[in-house]
C-alpha cells in the first residue's frame, strides 16, 4: 500500500484523520516485516539490484583458487610401493572452508601389471576415503614408455587454522612408475556453515 502524499505532508496544527493514522501504522508494521535489514537477514523472494552489488565475503579467503606447483623437482621417477609426497603446502584458513582439490600430472608405469596411484591428502588423511574404498584417486597402469595424464579429485572440510594439503603417488612392488609435472589445485568453495 502506498501512502497518500497528503498523509505524509502535514503542517503543525493539521488534523490527522483516523484513516491517515491507520495507514501510517500499517506502513510502519509492513516496514518491520518486509524490510531488508542492513545487519543481515534472509530474502525469501526474488531480489533485483540496480547497479553494482558488493559482498565482502566473496572477496575473502573463504573463496578462491590456489595452485600448488613443484618447487624445484618437476619429475618423480622410480616410484615404488612407498608413498612419495610430490607436493605439499601448509595453508592458513581464516574461517572454516569446504575445499575441492584437484591433482594432475603425466605418468607412466613400467608395465600394465604395476600401477601408479595418485592421492590427495589433507592433514595426512586421504580425501574421499570410505572404509577401504577410495573415491577420486588417480589410477594408472599402461605399457612401459606410454605417458598419459592422470588426475585425482578430493573434497575436504577444514576448520579455521593451519592445514597441510599434499599430492602423493604410490607404485607397486616389483615395478616402477613415474609422474612428471604434478600440480595441485586448492579451490575454496566457501564456509561450511
Amino acid at each position: 500500500m502506498t501512502l497518500d502524499q497528503n498523509t505524509a505532508n502535514k503542517a503543525p496544527g493539521d488534523p490527522v484523520r483516523s484513516t491517515d493514522w491507520n495507514d501510517l501504522a500499517a506502513a510502519v508494521l509492513r516496514h518491520e516485516t518486509g524490510k531488508l535489514d542492513l545487519t543481515g537477514g534472509t530474502v525469501t523472494g526474488p531480489l533485483t539490484v540496480q547497479g553494482g552489488l558488493t559482498a565482502p565475503m566473496l572477496i575473502s579467503q573463504s573463496l578462491g583458487v590456489q595452485l600448488v606447483k613443484p618447487n624445484g623437482q618437476l619429475g618423480f621417477d622410480g616410484i615404488d610401493a612407498a608413498a612419495v609426497t610430490m607436493l605439499g603446502l601448509e595453508i592458513q584458513f581464516p574461517t572454516p572452508t569446504t575445499l575441492l582439490l584437484i591433482g594432475h600430472g603425466h605418468g607412466t608405469t613400467s608395465d600394465v601389471n604395476h600401477a601408479l596411484t595418485m592421492r590427495i591428502l589433507v592433514d595426512g588423511a586421504v580425501t574421499n576415503k570410505d572404509g577401504a574404498k577410495e573415491w577420486g584417486a588417480g589410477y594408472l597402469a599402461v605399457p612401459g614408455g606410454t605417458w598419459v595424464p592422470v588426475t585425482a579429485i578430493g573434497t575436504a572440510q577444514v576448520t579455521a587454522g593451519s592445514h597441510v594439503v599434499q599430492l602423493t603417488a604410490t607404485g607397486t612392488a616389483g615395478g616402477s612408475a613415474s609422474l612428471h609435472a604434478p600440480t595441485l589445485w586448492v579451490i575454496r568453495l566457501g564456509g561450511t556453515g
